[in-house]
This record gives structure tokens, sequence and C-alpha cells, in this order.
């Protein structure tokens, strides 16, 4: 399915997409990246990566998957160290999961330009929980797809009486509107409202991306480069080249890039 997805953005004009799944699990995503040669990055809760916490790892994604845990359907966290199942979005209450995915969505729409999300219906209770009819939509729907959600236990069991398995996913496609401003709109059940996008970019990691384009990088040359492609995370702190130089010494610090010269950096 992921192939299908990259052929429908190289069908529209992004002929080598830049992935991102910061939940990759099995690591579909990335066999699919290294097999059609483009560029990608991945991360898992296995490798400590909190993806409702933690910044995402880059800006300027063309597509971003996401599949979420199906909630309590399975205990994710059972096999992680202790230190990381609170992390897990599967023991959460259901208002909590359901508001985590949001915010996880609007994460994805404001670094990517297509999100996909992959969800399933559970039944609960003599009803349904369903991920994608509760969760916000982070921009234009351009594809639903309802398939069989393979190696599902409804498979492999035998039910009493008139209850019917749900042994279906649903994928969903979304082409975000954000551009650089901080604006952009999204749905939410019953409701279409405005958010503001940039605050699901962290100062680090908008530094990181007007990073990848400088020789020479200065304070200076990020204030402008910021103003350019994230002016309003200018208009919402006091102090923006203090934030500025604080961010290129945590980078420093972290072996991102390196001092040439008092003030003068370069990446590492």
């Amino acid at each position: 399915m992921l192939v299908k997805l990259i052929r429908y953005l190289q069908a529209n004009g992004i002929k080598k997409p830049y992935i991102y799944d910061p939940m990759v699990g099995g690591g579909t995503s990335r066999d699919v990246a290294e097999e059609l040669e483009l560029p990608f990055i991945v991360d898992d809760i296995h490798n400590g990566f909190d993806v409702v916490n933690d910044d995402f790892h880059d800006y300027g994604f063309d597509l971003t998957m996401l599949h979420y845990p199906y909630w309590r359907m399975i205990d994710y966290a059972a096999d992680l160290p202790k230190e990381l199942q609170y992390k897990d979005m599967s023991r959460m209450e259901w208002r909590e999961f359901i508001e985590a995915v949001s915010h996880v969505n609007f994460k994805a729409a404001a670094h990517s330009r297509y999100v996909a999300v992959l969800v399933g219906d559970m039944a609960y209770k003599g009803g349904i929980k369903s991920i994608q009819r509760e969760m916000a939509w982070p921009g234009q729907p351009v594809r639903h797809i309802i398939k069989v959600q393979h190696n599902a236990a409804s498979f492999r069991k035998q039910y009493a009486g008139n209850f019917i398995p749900i042994v279906t996913e649903h994928l969903l496609l979304f082409r975000t509107d954000y551009k650089p401003g901080g604006e952009m709109w999204i749905l939410v059940p019953a409701s279409v409202r405005k958010i503001d996008a940039e605050k699901y970019i962290s100062w680090k990691t908008a530094v990181k991306h007007v990073l990848k384009k400088m020789d020479a990088i200065t304070p200076s040359a990020v204030f402008e480069a910021i103003k350019r492609q994230f002016p309003s995370k200018l208009q919402k702190t006091n102090t923006p080249e203090a934030t500025i130089r604080r961010t290129l010494q945590e980078l420093e610090a972290e072996g991102v890039i390196r001092r040439k010269m008092r003030g003068i950096y370069e990446v590492a």
C-alpha cells in the first residue's frame, strides 16, 4: 500500500518523495524507501522515540506515515523497558488517546505535504471505538481506502451469537495546506477550525532545517532564514536572537554542527 501512495505522489509531481515514519514498527516504510531509493527517516517507541512529545526529526517531508496502535487491542508496551512503557499510546484512556492521535496528526501536517494515517476500528462493549471517526483530520482528504487487516486476531477466533468481527482497517491520505506563516485548517468532529501549525514545529527542528542550505552558519543568517520559512516563530518570542544562539549551542553540544570560530559554525 505504501508503494501505491508513493506512486500517487510521483504521478502528482513529487518524483523522489521524502518519507517519514515515526512509528515504523516492523520496518515496512524503511524497506520500501530503501528499495525505491528514496530519502527517508524512521523511528519507533522501541528505539525510545515518543511520537507524542518528542520533536520530529526534520521538516519538509513529502509523506508522513502514521500507523497508530489499535488502542487496547494489543499491549504494545508489554515488551518495552519499564522506562518506556508510560509513553505507549495503547495504555492511554480513550479520550486521552484520541487527543494524542489528533496532536500527532497536527504535528505531521506541520512537517509534511501529505499525511497517511492507517487505523482500525474496535468492537467494544456493544459498540465500536472508531479512531478515524473521532480523530482530527489534518488537511484535505484525498483518498480513503478500506483494506483487509492482515493477521487480524478475529480471523483466528470463533465467536458465539451474532457478533460480527471487524477485519478491516482505514488508510486515509491527507494533503495539508500548511504554508509558512503558522496557520492551517484542520477538521475535527462536527467542526472545522484553524490552528497555529508552527507551534508543532520546535525551534530546534526549524533551525536544523534551515542549516541544510548554509555553508557558513551564523546567528544572523539563521535569523533571516527563520524569518523567511517560519515567520510566526519570530512573532512569538521577545528574544528571537537569544533563542537562536541558545539553539545553535544546543546543536553544537549534540554534534550536529561545530564551531569554526566565534559566532560561525558549520555542519558537522
